[in-house]
């Protein structure tokens, strides 16, 4: 893995003016660079310089456009400006990654009737993320963050994406993923890792490694796979998911799990998530004299965690809602149905939605599994 260089974030905005303050919060993340550009005023030079190319959905201040003489000048709106650029860009740089992604308060408007989550409608429009606009300063730091996060994790990437050879191709996403070497739990990780077919080969030397970064933002961090969230790390252990997002900072809880925290590119950018292989050790051993014992696993826990609250279900499922999001409560069997969802990877574990939601939720309903089929 080369040295990664400073990340250069180029945001397309139609009143560039207003985004100063904006400008501040990206920068303030620290070793990342931003420029934003009204579409009249990018430049070949500015574009390749891009890890990150950010163009706003709505852009209405452009005279120029209005005035061109033919509708192929007129590009409606930001998902057209990205397309243009993804092309130009490829021209000026065939060789170099970059990762584009669309930023808007209007997202309803860009998903077109599919459910509202960002990996969804990025994926139906060929782009690596959609950035929802908030007006609240704490969600305009999440997303400057973000921002800064998806940057730096193309600037991560090898500048040669070694996909020919196998060994090489699987070492270089381990490193890109700060897969543990030395672990006991390493092996299991990285056929975790395989089964969820990352594209190392020649879709990741087709798309200078951002195949890989799109895998991890469209099918992985968003799923149960070999990486975990609070939900599903919760109804894992059978705990209360409350108790957990309490106590997961704590030095309790970081000396139970935390080797199985994982910290590689996009380790923030969804949540945090831990590595699955890296739970079932550290449960595996907390229970070594009676595996598979829930009370044994439960003393555990509370013995060693201050905080923590377990449950006396047997299971607990994270369930959906209405708009595919993971929910922050758990259920217990008998008030749940498995839904398959279009966008659902075969690989993943299954999806859960309550019983009761489905009357309401016309599209949880349409893919709720009857009778096991």
């Amino acid at each position: 893995m080369t040295s990664p260089a400073r990340p250069f974030v180029l945001h397309v905005d139609d009143e560039p003016e207003l985004l100063g303050s904006w400008t501040n919060e990206v920068t303030s993340q620290g070793q990342i660079d931003i420029e934003v550009c009204h579409p009249q005023d990018l430049t070949e030079a500015i574009l390749n310089r891009a890890s990150l190319v950010l163009v706003d959905y709505r852009i209405e201040n452009w005279p120029e456009r209005a005035n061109a003489p033919a509708l192929a000048l007129r590009p409606p709106n930001g998902l057209a400006v990205l397309a243009t650029l993804q092309e130009r860009a490829q021209e000026l740089d065939p060789n170099r990654a970059r990762a584009y992604a669309l930023y808007t308060t209007f997202i309803d408007d860009v998903a077109r009737e599919l459910v509202r989550q960002p990996h969804i409608v990025a994926r139906a429009h060929n782009l690596e993320w959609i950035f929802e606009k908030k007006g609240t300063h704490s969600s305009i730091l999440e997303r400057a963050r973000r921002v800064a996060e998806l940057a730096g994790a193309v600037e991560s990437l090898p500048k040669t994406w070694p996909g020919d050879a196998s060994a090489s191709a699987r070492s270089a996403l381990h490193s890109w993923l700060a897969l543990p070497e030395n672990a006991s739990w390493s092996d299991a990780a990285a056929l975790g890792i395989s089964r969820c077919r990352p594209p190392i080969h020649e879709f990741a030397d087709h798309t200078h490694g951002i195949g890989v970064i799109r895998w991890a933002l469209h099918k992985i961090l968003p799923y149960p796979t070999f990486l975990l969230d609070e939900a599903h790390l919760a109804a894992r252990l059978r705990v209360t998911l409350k108790s957990l997002r309490a106590v997961a900072d704590a030095p309790d809880f970081t000396a139970f799990f935390g080797s199985a925290l994982y910290t590689g590119q996009l380790s923030t950018f969804s949540g945090r998530r831990w590595w699955r292989a890296g739970v079932e050790n550290a449960v595996f051993e907390a229970t070594a004299d009676s595996p598979g014992d829930l009370s044994v696993l439960h003393a555990a826990l509370t013995d060693r965690i201050r905080g923590i609250e377990v449950s006396h279900a047997q299971r607990l499922f994270p369930v959906l809602s209405a708009q595919f999001e993971t929910g922050d409560q758990l259920a217990t069997e008998d008030a749940v149905v498995e839904v398959r969802p279009d966008d659902w990877p075969a690989f993943a574990d299954e999806a859960w939605a309550l019983r009761a939601d489905l009357e309401d939720a016309p599209g949880l309903k349409a893919v709720a599994v009857e009778d096991g089929l």
